[in-house]
């Protein structure tokens, strides 16, 4: 009970930030893509936050949804919710204002928190220079 209620709170806290700032994704409706459309091909016509949320939702690539709840609007339909063992991705630009610091820390999060679950991207070569920065694109939009 004590989980479901954490993870609860934590998405209603992102939903009100979410109304209280006015952050809205730049994805109209349907327009993200599931993992599935990503491998067919949509990550290749989309732009870059098309791109970078095809790189968060790759199981094979950043897989940022198995930790991290996206407030992205809609969610698509059918797609499983995303992880609540790290902090929801909402409101990404307001809470990195330096795009530089947004991207060292999905290229190596230890650098702040030695303790963290987090994944060494870049450090440790799990993604690619491009797909950080692609990442970095579609987090900042939400």
């Amino acid at each position: 009970m004590h989980k479901f209620k954490r993870a609860f709170l934590a998405a209603a806290a992102a939903v009100s930030l979410v109304a209280t700032t006015g952050v809205t994704s730049v994805v109209q409706a349907g327009e993200w893509p599931t993992e599935k459309e990503c491998k067919a091909g949509a990550a290749k016509d989309g732009d870059n936050i098309i791109k970078g949320w095809c790189v968060a939702v790759n199981r094979r690539g950043g897989n940022c949804l198995a930790c991290h709840q996206a407030m992205v609007n809609p969610w698509p339909e059918g797609f499983p919710t995303g992880g609540n063992i790290a902090p929801p991705l909402v409101a990404m630009a307001a809470r990195y204002p330096n795009r530089d610091d947004l991207r060292a820390h999905i290229w190596d999060p230890t650098e702040k928190n030695p303790m963290t679950s987090m994944p060494p991207f870049g450090k440790h070569k799990l993604i690619s220079e491009e797909d950080i920065d692609l990442l970095v694109d579609w987090l900042l939009s939400i």
